[in-house]
């Protein structure tokens, strides 16, 4: 990431000074790939990243070596952001919460309610964490100005923008300053397990949206075979694109929805074609578009023949 990126960046936001963002930005960079010890470069980051963000407070949180699970904090007037005892563990709990996400949060204000995890704060709570091999590292923590309206979608977007490159940023300054743990393979396959439990939800809500899309063609017959025909094509290369097939209404075996001309039917007739055991075959033949079930589409036989 290029400091030119992270100005680009911070111009966005709405108490952006321009030029003044600008230079900040630089200014911290200069911090950033200085020399000093870990505990100054904290004292002085926290300072710069309320300048950048117009913010009331910050908290770099750390955390401790050789304690699992221990982190420690070193703020910037942050005190004067909370009143009491339950406000501290309120956001305690919202800093836990925070650790856990791996990627940028906003907290916005939140009503006090018994063991709620909330920002107790009275203004938005930015974080940002450091992540080195998909672990947070640190955690950057600040504390926004007031805003009576409310923020909007577009303006949230930007703050989460910023604060995830400043601490991207910031990363390069830790990196050079601590001690970095090794690769471990163990938490690269948890997080690519992760991954791919992800990447299975969006799939399937993928196909349930195309599924029950298609399904409002139900019945329809278009005015001649090549018009059918076209239809056919266009839901064959949408389901293409996203690895997927038609269910043949026949024997359940994914299928390419295909209108073909037969006897008859001068508009052609619709119908499931696929490969069984017997070879090529075509199911179906209704002349109106069929009820579409989505699936996903099947291995191809020469790997199921031939597994590597």
């Amino acid at each position: 990431m290029t400091s030119e990126t992270l100005e680009q960046a911070f111009e966005t936001l709405p108490q952006s000074g321009g030029r003044r963002s600008g230079a900040l930005v630089r200014k911290l960079g200069e911090l950033v790939d200085g020399e000093l010890p870990l505990q100054a470069f904290l004292e002085l980051l926290l300072p710069q990243m309320c300048e950048l963000f117009a913010a009331s407070a910050a908290v770099a949180w750390m955390k401790t070596q050789g304690a699992n699970g221990a982190v420690f904090g070193v703020r910037y007037r942050m005190d004067q952001m909370l009143d009491s005892v339950t406000e501290h563990k309120r956001h305690e709990r919202l800093v836990q919460l925070a650790w856990q996400q791996r990627q940028p949060m906003l907290a916005e204000p939140s009503a006090a309610k018994t063991g709620e995890v909330g920002n107790p704060t009275g203004r938005p709570i930015l974080f940002g964490p450091c992540l080195h091999f998909g672990e947070p590292i640190a955690l950057l923590e600040i504390v926004l100005a007031e805003h009576d309206e409310g923020m909007t979608q577009e303006q949230r977007q930007r703050f989460l923008r910023c604060v995830q490159l400043l601490a991207e940023r910031v990363y390069g300054g830790l990196r050079s300053r601590i001690a970095m743990p090794a690769a471990n393979v163990g938490v690269a396959l948890q997080n690519l397990e992760q991954l791919t439990n992800d990447v299975l939800s969006m799939q399937q809500q993928i196909l349930r949206a195309i599924e029950t899309r298609l399904q409002t063609f139900h019945g329809w017959a278009f005015a001649s075979l090549a018009e059918n025909q076209e239809f056919a094509r266009a839901v064959h290369t949408l389901l293409d694109s996203h690895g997927l097939r038609v269910e043949c209404s026949e024997c359940g075996y994914p299928a390419i929805l295909r209108c073909l001309s037969a006897g008859n039917a001068k508009r052609g007739a619709f119908v499931f074609d696929h490969y069984l055991d017997s070879g090529r075959t075509f199911h179906g033949g209704l002349t109106t578009v069929p009820l579409i079930r989505v699936v996903p589409k099947p291995a191809r036989r020469a790997a199921i023949n031939n597994p590597a």
